[in-house]
């Protein structure tokens, strides 16, 4: 049997002297197959099968098994000699995906979700950090695990009532400062700005919630918080994850810099103006 459809290459992997074990999301959900010989600097199908890239694929199926018979690519949604942060931020997001994706169901809307972000993290004009929020954020509520963000869940006091509350990971929801001794699931303290910025995230539409313009301090906390509530959901951790932070913390720097030479070259060029 032949099966032509479209797809996201999320992964692939090496296996063997000349083949590589593929995966795909399709707005049907996961496909993985097997690519013959794709390794080698002969074959066709290479660019279709290289992680990021939407192709087109003719499969033929052989029981519950999968092999590639053709593969072309369509496009690229993230350009080759893109920086280190963008590609580990990209391979985080298709490891979320790859993850949550686990049916016809979701596939869709989760293939939507991610073709969507990896479209701005090419384009390097959005902080890394926000894409990364707003798609976790995104993610969870397409899987159904929409935090309750309107107020104490005990005592029902509203979010604008307090400039803090406990977030219990767990259950999704939010406790004051005043009924906080009757619970003691796990919980992490979120402020009332953040609060607000995750429903903006969530309630906007999606090309508005990437656009929103959110000071540093206040991306940093939202990015811990979309990113623990994730993680606890998920009920695991993610090295892509852990790598993306690494290489982020170690690119500060070289951002800083080029952020100053850029303003001092602007300060530069308005007093040659006057």
């Amino acid at each position: 049997m032949t099966l032509k459809i479209e797809g996201l290459v999320l992964r692939a992997v090496k296996y063997g002297e000349s083949d590589k074990l593929i995966t795909i999301l399709t707005e049907e959900g996961k496909i993985f197959f097997k690519a013959r010989g794709i390794r080698s600097l002969t074959s066709k199908n290479a660019a279709g099968c290289t992680a990021f890239v939407y192709s087109e694929f003719e499969l033929e199926q052989r029981g519950d098994k999968c092999y590639l018979k053709r593969a072309v690519p369509l496009y690229a949604t993230v350009r080759q000699g893109a920086d280190v942060v963008s590609l580990a931020l990209a391979s985080y997001l298709a490891e979320l995906a790859e993850d949550t994706a686990r049916d016809a169901e979701t596939g869709k809307t989760v293939l939507r979700l991610l073709m969507n972000a990896l479209f701005l993290i090419a384009k390097e004009d959005r902080p890394a950090d926000l894409i990364k929020s707003v798609f976790e954020m995104r993610l969870l509520v397409a899987n159904g695990l929409m935090p309750n963000l309107s107020g104490c869940a005990s005592c029902g006091k509203g979010v604008d009532e307090v400039p803090s509350f406990f977030f219990r990971l767990l259950d999704g929801d939010l406790i004051c400062p005043d009924c906080i001794n009757s619970f003691d699931t796990e919980l992490v303290r979120v402020r009332r700005d953040v609060i607000a910025l995750c429903m903006r995230s969530i309630e906007a539409p999606e090309e508005k919630a990437y656009a929103l313009k959110v000071p540093e301090g206040i991306l940093r906390d939202f990015s811990r918080f979309t990113e623990r509530y994730l993680l606890c959901q998920l009920e695991r951790d993610y090295r892509t994850l852990d790598f993306y932070r690494q290489v982020k913390k170690l690119s500060a720097p070289a951002e800083e810099k080029n952020k100053k030479e850029t303003q001092e070259e602007r300060q530069t060029n308005g007093n040659e103006t006057l």
